[in-house]
C-alpha cells in the first residue's frame, strides 16, 4: 500500500512517515508489548490532499488574527475531499481489522520527541465506528494540526510551518476498565528510585488531559512496591468508585497490578535507551494494554 502501514511495520527510524505517535506504538510493539491492533495513514496522505493548505502571513503573537487564519484552514481542511485511492487504503485496512470501534489519532512529525512533546496539541477521537465516521474522523485529525494553540505551540518551539506534517494513526478500542498514566522517572521530583502511576476508572482520555484527580501510587524501581497510595478525591455525596463492589479498597489496581505495570513500563524505558518515558496504558479483560509511550521531556 502506498499510504498506509501497520503499526507492526513501523520503527523509530519511520518517524518522517508516521509521526512520533505511530513510530513509538510500531516500537513498543517491537518490544512484545500487548498493543491494540491498527494502522496508520502516513503523512503523505495529508500531502495528497493538502497540497495547498499553508498558513498566512500573521503574527502568531496576534491571537486573535491568529485564531481567525487557523480556523479557516481548518474548515478548509475538514471539507476536503480524500483521494479514491486514500479512501480505498484506509477502509481495505480497517475491514482487515473487522471493523470494530477505533480510536482515531493524530501523529504529528514534530511530536513526542526528547526536545518538545507536543502532548494534547492535537486532537483524537475516541470510539468512532462506521467507516464514513472513520474518514470525517481523520480530516478532523488533520485539520487539529492547525489550531491555534497548536500553531502558537510550534511557533514557540521553533517548528516552521513547512516542517511539520500529520499521520493519522487508526487503532481499535482498547478494553478500559480502568486508564492511565505511567512517568517511570517520578516528575515531581525527578527522583531516579521511583516511578509515578496515575489510573482511573474508564477510558483514560479525561485523565491525560488533565480533566479529573486520579489515584495515585509512588512505586519503588525497580520491582514496582508501593511506597505511597494517594486515591482520588470524593466528588459531593455521589459513592466513591474506591467502594464499588469487586474493586479493591485501596485505590482501581491492586498491589499486584501496581508491581506488573511498573516491570512493564520499566522494559518499554529499556527498549527506549533507558530514556524516563510518559507511558499511557489500560487495563480489561485481565490483561494491560500499551497505548502509548513518549519521553518525559521535563526531566
Amino acid at each position: 500500500m502506498k499510504y498506509v502501514r501497520l503499526l507492526e511495520e513501523l520503527r523509530k527510524e519511520d518517524l518522517s512517515l508516521a509521526g512520533g505517535k505511530g513510530v513509538n506504538l510500531g516500537e513498543l510493539v517491537l518490544a512484545g508489548m500487548k498493543v491494540p491492533q491498527g494502522f496508520v495513514l502516513t503523512v503523505e496522505g495529508y500531502r495528497r490532499c493538502l497540497k495547498s493548505i499553508h498558513l498566512p502571513e500573521v503574527n502568531v503573537q496576534d491571537l486573535s488574527a491568529l485564531k481567525n487564519a487557523a480556523t479557516k484552514i481548518q474548515m478548509e481542511i475538514e471539507n476536503v475531499d480524500l483521494s479514491d485511492e486514500i479512501t480505498l487504503e484506509v477502509l481495505e485496512a480497517y475491514r482487515k481489522m473487522g471493523s470494530p470501534k477505533v480510536a482515531v489519532r493524530s501523529s504529528a512529525t514534530a511530536e513526542d520527541l526528547l526536545r518538545a512533546s507536543f502532548a494534547g496539541q492535537q486532537e483524537s477521537y475516541l470510539n468512532i465506528q462506521e467507516e464514513s465516521a472513520v474518514l470525517k474522523a481523520i480530516k478532523k485529525c488533520w485539520a487539529s494540526l492547525w489550531a491555534p494553540r497548536a500553531v502558537y505551540y510550534r511557533s514557540l518551539q521553533g517548528f516552521g510551518e513547512s516542517e511539520v506534517t500529520l499521520a493519522v494513526i487508526i487503532q481499535e478500542m482498547a478494553p478500559h476498565e480502568v486508564s492511565g498514566v505511567v512517568f517511570t522517572v517520578n516528575p515531581l521530583s525527578n527522583d531516579p528510585s521511583e516511578l509515578m502511576i496515575n489510573a482511573a476508572y474508564g477510558v483514560g482520555e479525561a485523565l491525560v488531559q488533565g480533566e479529573i484527580i486520579p489515584d495515585q501510587w509512588l512505586a519503588r524501581r525497580p520491582d514496582g512496591a508501593v511506597l505511597k497510595f494517594t486515591p482520588a478525591p470524593k466528588k459531593g455525596l455521589s459513592p466513591s468508585p474506591l467502594t464499588r463492589p469487586g474493586y479493591p479498597a485501596r485505590g482501581c489496581l491492586t498491589s499486584q497490578q501496581v508491581r506488573e505495570l511498573a516491570c512493564l513500563c520499566l522494559r518499554i524505558e529499556k527498549h527506549f535507551d533507558g530514556v524516563p518515558q510518559d507511558i499511557e496504558w489500560s487495563y480489561g479483560l485481565g490483561e494491560f494494554y500499551l497505548l502509548q509511550s513518549r519521553p518525559i521531556t521535563t526531566i
